[in-house]
């Protein structure tokens, strides 16, 4: 496995990857599919200011992890969101691991003192892979989502990457 900056010729793999989200699961609270042009906008808007990682396998990208603004208020600068998707088939084989270790080097590296990671409260998956790698749940709102006719929560986790 190689783990490397996002490149322009990621934007389609990426995309099937997440579109999968979209339409299959409430990972996402996106309900349309997104076109290569709407991806690529948010894609090149997203990497322009922060880190975002590939994990590619038989040069395949089979995951991803960016950061991006927890808040566009300058009082919140210093703490940013993660976002990490793998290939619904290449689940549970260490490359949302190996993608969150770099992407929290990363943003130590970059200064950052907080990530934040927002997840619906069904995907307990990712709970308990966010607690795996030093998150910590700080809060959670009941009944604030909805998709696919189903109301459901979001929980707040964070990971402090210093000790101020």
């Amino acid at each position: 496995m190689e783990i490397r900056a996002l490149n322009t010729s990621d934007y389609r793999e990426i995309l099937d990857i997440y579109n999968y989200y979209i339409e299959n699961t409430v990972y996402t609270l996106e309900f349309d599919k997104l076109t290569l042009d709407e991806f690529s906008k948010r894609l090149d808007k997203i990497s322009s200011g922060y880190p975002f990682i590939v994990a590619v396998e038989n040069k395949k990208v089979v995951g991803y992890a960016y950061l991006n603004a927890f808040s566009e208020r300058k009082g919140y600068r210093h703490t940013v969101d993660l976002s990490i998707y793998v290939d619904k088939d290449k689940l549970r084989e260490g490359y949302g691991k190996a993608l969150a270790e770099e992407i929290i080097a990363l943003a130590k590296s970059d200064g950052y003192r907080n990530i934040i990671a927002i997840i619906t409260s069904k995907n307990e998956r990712s709970i308990e892979f966010h607690k795996s790698v030093g998150f910590f749940t700080v809060g959670k709102f009941t009944d604030v989502a909805e998709k696919f006719n189903e109301t459901f929560g979001v929980t707040y986790m964070q990971l402090k990457l210093t000790e101020e």
